[in-house]
């Protein structure tokens, strides 16, 4: 993501070639701190919605409205840069406006939100119904939450799913098969997935939506085996008289053990409003892939690889980059 009014270090715009997709910690007082790490990061932490002794929402994602404001900034950006993966790979000079854009885990709908402000008709799903409440009361009154009855096509379509089984509620929310125009997941939303399986299935389930030739991209930092050092990434936001602030600490994978395909997060989140401050903590586990694992699960897949790109959309030349647009297609 390109964020103007935040920053995050794992993407960062145009690098020069080879550039590694690694933070050194370099001191040895950030080298001491891993044993630390390590323990908070195999400490169970409270569920989604927990709350704290004040009563504050415990995780990021269960507070859809400090959700939305760390990760909106920069939103337009991205949209820019799908874009300019969709016309590069289209098989088709014109593009229709109101093709049908459709994105998986789609949180509060800030992607969606720009993609119908630019004319798409918009669709997507999340497994959280506090999200899709959000999304759809920002898209508009017209956006139906997979309810019954008649719908306008032109509408924006929102229903709560996961992300390894959602083709039997995408058919309940009216989305047949073979008529999504282009898909996208971003900032490696898809690597929660934790098995091959579970992403064989999303990738089985998305070719059924996809239109022939339609592309599917997905945003995903890829691993490098040889080069693993714990990493660091700060987001900062702000919207009327709230601050949001996202420290994440990043363990690699550990190549021979039970953890040899798993990336830790552990999240510091502080939400600064007039009187209060709160601190909340969170870890989570992404699976991880390096170039070789991922091309031959896209393989075994009903998709076909059709590009690479950066964080820009512009095509990425040989190397191994920070984050990438993977563009997938339906044959």
């Amino acid at each position: 993501m390109l964020h103007e009014g935040s920053r995050w270090g794992k993407v960062r715009g145009e690098e020069p070639p080879g550039w590694r997709s690694v933070d050194r910690w370099a001191t040895a007082g950030a080298e001491r701190d891993m044993a630390g790490k390590r323990k908070i990061a195999h400490e169970p932490g409270p569920g989604p919605g927990a709350e704290a002794g004040d009563g504050s929402v415990q995780s990021l994602y269960a507070d859809p409205t400090v959700y939305d404001i760390l990760y909106t900034p920069g939103t337009a950006a991205e949209m820019d840069a799908l874009e300019r993966v969709e016309r590069a790979l289209a098989r088709t000079a014109r593009l229709r406006e109101d093709r049908l854009w459709f994105e998986p885990a789609c949180g509060t709908g800030r992607c969606l939100r720009v993609a119908a402000r630019r004319g798409r008709r918009v669709a997507g799903f999340d497994r959280e119904p506090a999200m899709l409440e959000y999304a759809g009361r920002r898209l508009g009154p017209k956006t139906p939450l997979a309810s019954p009855g008649r719908r306008d096509p032109a509408a924006p379509r929102l229903f709560q799913a996961d992300l390894a089984d959602f083709a039997h509620a995408a058919r309940k929310a009216g989305l047949k098969p073979g008529t999504v125009d282009f898909a996208f997941v971003t900032v490696n939303s898809l690597r929660h997935l934790a098995t091959d399986r579970a992403m064989l299935a999303h990738f089985a389930q998305m070719a059924e939506l996809l239109r022939p030739g339609a592309l599917y991209v997905v945003g995903l930092s890829l691993t490098d085996y040889d080069w693993l050092w714990p990493d660091e990434d700060l987001w900062t936001a702000a919207r009327g008289r709230c601050r949001v602030s996202q420290l994440i600490n990043w363990l690699p994978p550990e190549p021979g053990t039970v953890r040899g395909r798993r990336e830790r997060a552990i999240s510091h989140l502080t939400v600064e409003r007039p009187g209060t401050t709160g601190h909340f903590d969170d870890a989570y586990d992404l699976r991880c892939y390096d170039q070789r694992q991922w091309r031959a699960l896209v393989n075994k897949s009903p998709l076909e690889h059709a590009g690479s790109f950066n964080g820009l959309g512009r095509p990425l030349p040989p190397g191994i980059w920070p984050y990438q647009l993977e563009a997938l297609r339906r044959p």
